[in-house]
Formats: C-alpha cells, sequence, structure tokens
C-alpha cells in the first residue's frame, strides 16, 4: 500500500515487513486491515495495540509516553530492527525505490540516498550528564567492570541505560537509551548509523583476538564478555553490508554465530551463514530450550552451552 516517505508515495507491501518480527507481537492476531496484538514496546496481557496493514500507522492506546502513542510504520520497523529512524527510512526508500518515466520527455527520476552527513563522534562532555550508574544491566548479568569498559551510564531524565556504539578504533559514534521501565529504546538523532558499525568490535582490534561469538543485541555480547567470551553484535536481527566488510577485515578467523532463538533470528543465521562461509570459519550455535537469547542462558550453563557451538560447512546442494 502507498506511504509517504520524504514526500514520495511509496508502495509498501506492510504485512511482508512485519512477517520476520511477528515474536514481537504478543498475541498477535489480523482482523481486516488490522494487526491487534499487546504492545511490542513493553509487557502487558491485554491487547491494546494496533497497525494499519495498509498504511502502516500504529497506535498504543495503553502508551504512558505520549511519544510512543502512535506513529508511522517507519519508526515501528526502526523499533523492530533495532536501528535509528534514518537507517529505517533508508531501508525502505532502498527496498521500494522505484524509477518513474515520462514517456513524452525521456526524463528519468530515480529516488538516491540523502547526503551522507559528516562522520559524528560523541565528544567525552556529552557524556557527562549521564555519568551515572542503574542496575538494569547489573541484574541482567552484565559485570562492573564490563559496563566500564563500554562506558556504559544512565539517563536520569529518560529513565534508561546508556550504551556507547563505537567505531572499530574506538571512538563513540552514537548512543542507545534503553529505556529501564520497557523495550522502547532511541539514539541521538545526529549520531552515526549503527548498521554502519559492529558493536563491541573495537575490543576484537585491540586485543587481535581471531575467535568471536557474533549475537544481535549489545545486551547479549556484554553477557559474553562479562563471562570471558568475546563477542560481538549487530545490533538487530540483520547484517548490513558495511557490517559484513568489517567483520571479515577484523582479525577474526573464527565466528560462532548465536543469534535469538526466534524466526528473525534464524533468518539471521542462514544470512549470515550464506554471506561469511568461505570468507571466517563459521560455526553455530543453538540456544537451549527455554532460552530466547543468550543472556537468557543461566550463568552456571553458558560454558556448557556455548561449547555445545557446530561447525558449520558449505552446502554444495
Amino acid at each position: 500500500m502507498a506511504v509517504i516517505i520524504n514526500e514520495q508515495e511509496i508502495d509498501l507491501d506492510i504485512a511482508e515487513e512485519l512477517e520476520p518480527y511477528l515474536d514481537s507481537f504478543p498475541r498477535y492476531r489480523v482482523r481486516g486491515v488490522k494487526l491487534q496484538s499487546c504492545s511490542p514496546f513493553r509487557e502487558e496481557h491485554k491487547p491494546s495495540f494496533a497497525v494499519n496493514l495498509e498504511n502502516g500507522t500504529w497506535i498504543d492506546s495503553g502508551a504512558y509516553d505520549d511519544d510512543w502513542r502512535q506513529g508511522n510504520f517507519v519508526k515501528l520497523l526502526a523499533f523492530l530492527m533495532g536501528v535509528t529512524y534514518e537507517e529505517s527510512k533508508e531501508y525502505l526508500l532502498e527496498k521500494y525505490k522505484t524509477i518513474y518515466s515520462d514517456m513524452d520527455n525521456f526524463k528519468l527520476e530515480i529516488w538516491m540516498p540523502e547526503e551522507q552527513k559528516p562522520y559524528r563522534i560523541v565528544s567525552p562532555e556529552e557524556l557527562q550528564p549521564f555519568m551515572y550508574r542503574n542496575p538494569y544491566l547489573t541484574n541482567r548479568g552484565i559485570t562492573e567492570k564490563v559496563q566500564r569498559a563500554f562506558k556504559i551510564g544512565y539517563d536520569t531524565k529518560g529513565q534508561a541505560v546508556v550504551i556507547c556504539w563505537h567505531d572499530k578504533h574506538g571512538q563513540i559514534i552514537n548512543l542507545k537509551f534503553r529505556s529501564i521501565k520497557d523495550k522502547r529504546f532511541w539514539y541521538l538523532e545526529d549520531g552515526q548509523p549503527i548498521k554502519q558499525h559492529v558493536f563491541g568490535l573495537h575490543f576484537i582490534f585491540k586485543m587481535n583476538l581471531k575467535t568471536a561469538y557474533v549475537v544481535e543485541s549489545e545486551t547479549d555480547c556484554m553477557y559474553l564478555w562479562s563471562h570471558g567470551i568475546p563477542a560481538i553484535a549487530l545490533g538487530s536481527a540483520s547484517m548490513s553490508k558495511a557490517q559484513e566488510k568489517l567483520i571479515i577485515g577484523s582479525p577474526i578467523e573464527n565466528l560462532v554465530l548465536a543469534f535469538d532463538a526466534d524466526k528473525a533470528g534464524w533468518r539471521c543465521r542462514k544470512d549470515v551463514e550464506k554471506r561469511l562461509m568461505g570468507s571466517l570459519n563459521l560455526w553455530a550455535m543453538d540456544m537451549p530450550k527455554g532460552c530466547k537469547d543468550v543472556n537468557d542462558i543461566p550463568a552456571n550453563k553458558l560454558i556448557e552451552a556455548t561449547g555445545k557451538a557446530k561447525r558449520l560447512t558449505p552446502s554444495f546442494l
């Protein structure tokens, strides 16, 4: 259906875009042109969320934050993909871009990406307002040592943990704010796109590590580091071309795929396997029964679980 993005009318397949993330919509059901479910942004037991499958607009009638009470499809997809608003918009424009031809004047009008922003570095002064600590990540098994290494902070006003994203050289290029009250998150409006970087990769370069686990979320990544297991995170259930290039160009020779145990995680695993097979030695780790992701694995069972990773071999079928 037609959706307006950047003043352009784009025909999006809303249902197709939502399909990989249906696990994020508890108790969902489709009624006519609406998908109704419990809110993907917070915990609830009675469905109060609905997204229009024709134009992508959504409403969360039980929201307590006006900024998340309703919105457009770009914002919803950014949340589901775990990326910035701009990255979500660019993804949709790139996928559904249309070439319009004026047969009378032989003109072609082709959508082009917006001019790339200057490389943004977050200064130490900008981190000063967030020099606090909240037990949110500690309660999820992430040690104080690892939180300090990753420069974790806390936004007292937004009630959100502040997670620094670094480039491969260790410079901070964006801040992710993760609400401690629900599932919402947001980024600096002028920060670098996170899909141009790989979370935790600067430590791989710094220590010249040859083996690492790759996961979806920053929390999973830091949880593994808390147990002495080197890891990197894509930030979502997808690997961009820039991330693929960074990983191949890193010291990593052996990469263990440890994505979430859901439909999006499985698709990500198969895509990464296909794209990196031949460039790196690949291994795959299955989540233990009852665990959705790495952070769900009890600390006393983590080493056993990671030790069961199996070597992946090319398939010629």
